[in-house]
């Protein structure tokens, strides 16, 4: 008797412990982690006109949003990747660090394959539409 209790017990502590976790698949972070195919950059706000306009992208090039506590961004564009971090807030707004700058990004759009968002780069006037699908 005191073995089909032990054993009833381990059942309900493993079956509690199963079960009593919720994977975050809401919150803007876990939605956008992962690795998306930049499609294209539209760039404006640049005082060199050469560097403005729409700038396609091919299957190669990749934006990662890395799913580990350090919150890492990688950016492959070219085959020149750049590392940075990314901070998510409530809402639809989330921050991105690169060397280049400081970009406060605002989500137009997400779904399960297709991410776009608008990035304004601190203390520029350059504003950056990424077009995103996975």
């Amino acid at each position: 008797m005191k073995k089909q209790i032990t054993v009833i017990g381990l059942l309900l502590i493993v079956a509690t412990a199963l079960f009593s976790c919720k994977k975050d698949t809401t919150s803007l972070k876990a939605r956008v982690m992962g690795k998306w195919t930049v499609n294209k950059i539209e760039v404006s706000g640049n005082t060199n006109p050469s560097l403005n306009g729409t700038f396609n992208y091919t299957i190669n090039d990749y934006i990662d949003f890395k799913a580990d506590n350090d919150d890492q961004v990688e950016l492959s564009l070219n085959n020149q990747r750049t590392i940075g971090t990314y901070t998510a807030s409530l809402g639809d707004d989330f921050v991105m660090s690169f060397p280049e700058g400081v970009s406060n990004a605002t989500v137009n759009s997400l779904t399960q394959s297709q991410f776009q968002f608008t990035a304004k780069i601190d203390k520029t006037n350059i504003v950056k539409v990424y077009y995103l699908t996975r």
